[in-house]
This record gives C-alpha cells, structure tokens and sequence, in this order.
C-alpha cells in the first residue's frame, strides 16, 4: 500500500485548506447571524427564541 508522493502531498493541501476553512466558515456564519440579529434588535445573541414570541 505504496501511495505515491505526490497523492500524499495533494491530501495534505486538502487536509489544511479544510482545516483553516471550516473553523473561519464557522465565525464567519455566527458574525452575520449575530449582525442581522442585531439589526433587527435582538440583544441576546446566544439565545434561539430571544423572547420575541410572534403570535
């Protein structure tokens, strides 16, 4: 099971570029869903319902 180099060296890119990426989707995602929360006036970021029930 002799994977050639140049496999090995193109998972690793891989390997890295989903490393960095998901960790700065991630703040990406909560910054904008914190943004729009605040522009429609909700100060509790953390919680789901926010205590605006709408009837």
């Amino acid at each position: 099971m002799d994977l050639p180099l140049r496999i090995i060296i193109a998972f690793s890119i891989v390997g890295v570029g989903v490393a960095i990426g998901v960790p700065v989707l991630i703040m990406t995602m909560k910054r904008r869903r914190r943004d729009k929360r605040r522009r429609r006036g909700i100060k509790d970021y953390n919680s789901p319902n926010n205590g605006t029930a709408r009837s």
